[in-house]
């Protein structure tokens, strides 16, 4: 029992997920909600940063193990609140972006992460897609000054604010009491910097940065997954102020397959046969994902169970990271469709081929009763409605129509009915 649960409903995750769910649970939500996929939206950053808290505590043993005894009072009490990394430093370095504990968000522009869907093909035979990504850049004109030829940006530091955009003001709200705020610096419009027209930027008008189009070659391999990535360090955003670029962050999507599934490094697929074909052997043509033409066959006098789940080996995805050597199995599911009604030769023939079911001899005892199908419980306002006299014809022949009580079928007395011949 865990004293609270808001870090783990927060994640979607039941409190005894174990370390791969975590993961993938975060993996979902946090590229989901991630800021470049939300621009300007607010909610969405909030999530964002919830959810990478809440990761962050569930990630770290010893931080999941206080939080579960103690709840969040816990980890404040034991150190597991304070220091803290930044949301986007905990995405980069669960994407493998080299964020890492020992970086602090602040030394590093915002990473841009871009979804993208990948075919069942692509995902087989290995793929290279070409994604452009904008970006935002330091102006080379100004080599990121915001002042023309390059001049030091500090010359034109903005003296009220000390080049901070805000300043801190006084504010008495009752006598004797004293509240220090900031507020925005009308001077330099809260940039920090007043640059004159004569020598500021043209190109990127003092901003110092401009929008740089980026072109990168995605290199999917073989037996890759959906929720896998690709990171292309340095190549994200540049920030004023911050050391280092941001990441390009490829998040890997699978698209639909019309013909197979997949289930890890398994392919799967659904085949209705008939009951023939069960008995006496069925083929089945099809088309592989590389474009190979495979035709499955069962063998001569193999009885198909439709119970059981039938593999053709090394027909599967390709294992990752072994450039396709090594693959899984196709998996086959069987559907058998029965006919609706056997004539009297045909039945002749199967007990022939068969032999004869063992019958039970009947006595005087036993009453006979016939199967029939399972017919779906009719409206009682239909059966008011019904023609006087419609109702019970059993007598006459046809179908008996009887209600049996949630009771007897194991329902909470929605009623059922079933046909009696």
């Amino acid at each position: 029992m865990v004293a609270e649960t808001e870090y783990y409903d927060c994640l979607s995750v039941a409190t005894d997920a174990d370390e791969k769910a975590i993961k993938r649970a975060y993996r979902k939500l946090a590229v989901k909600y991630h800021p470049d996929k939300n621009p300007g939206d607010a909610a969405a950053e909030a999530k964002f940063k919830e959810i990478s808290h809440a990761y962050e505590v569930l990630s770290d043993s010893e931080k999941r193990s206080l939080y579960d005894k103690h709840g969040k009072k816990g980890l404040e009490e034991g150190g597991g609140m304070g220091g803290g990394m930044d949301a986007s430093d905990i995405f980069s370095a669960f994407f493998g972006g080299g964020g890492g504990r020992g970086r602090k968000g602040a030394d590093k522009g915002k990473d841009i992460v871009h979804e993208l869907p990948v075919s069942l093909e692509d995902f087989y035979n290995g793929k290279t897609r070409k994604i452009a990504a904008t970006r935002d850049r330091f102006c080379e004109s100004c080599k990121g000054t915001g002042v023309k030829n390059g001049k030091e940006r500090e010359a034109y530091k903005c003296l009220p604010c000390k080049g901070r955009g805000v300043k801190i003001a006084m504010r008495e709200f009752a006598p004797g009491f004293v509240q220090q705020m900031q507020v925005e610096c009308h001077e330099c419009n809260q940039k920090g910097y007043k640059i004159p027209d004569d020598v500021i930027c043209r190109e990127c008008n003092g901003e110092q940065i401009v929008k740089d189009r980026k072109v990168l070659e995605v290199h999917i391999e073989k037996g890759m997954k959906s929720g896998d990535h690709i990171t292309f360090e340095g190549e994200g955003n540049e920030e004023p102020g911050k050391k280092l670029p941001g990441n390009v962050i490829i998040v890997l999507g699978r698209k639909p397959h019309s013909f197979f599934q997949r289930r890890g490094r398994h392919l799967c697929i659904d085949q209705e046969i008939t009951l023939n074909e069960a008995l006496t052997g069925f083929t089945l043509p099809i088309e592989h994902l590389d474009g190979r033409k495979i035709e499955i066959r069962s063998r001569p006098g193999q009885v198909l169970d439709p119970q059981r789940l039938w593999v053709i080996d090394r027909e599967g995805m390709p294992v990752k990271n072994t450039g396709g050597t090594e693959k899984g199995s196709l998996i086959i599911t069987l559907t058998v469709k029965f006919p609706e009604k056997l004539t009297p030769t045909q039945i002749k023939g199967l007990t022939e081929a068969l032999g004869a079911p063992e019958r039970v001899e009947k006595t005087a005892e036993h009453e006979e009763c016939f199967l029939a199908n399972y017919v779906k419980r009719q409206p009682q306002r239909q059966q008011q409605q019904m023609p006087r006299g419609m109702h019970g014809m059993g007598g006459m022949g046809g179908p008996q129509v009887f209600q049996m009580g949630g009771d007897d079928m194991g329902g909470g007395g929605g009623g059922a009915q079933c046909a009696q011949q």
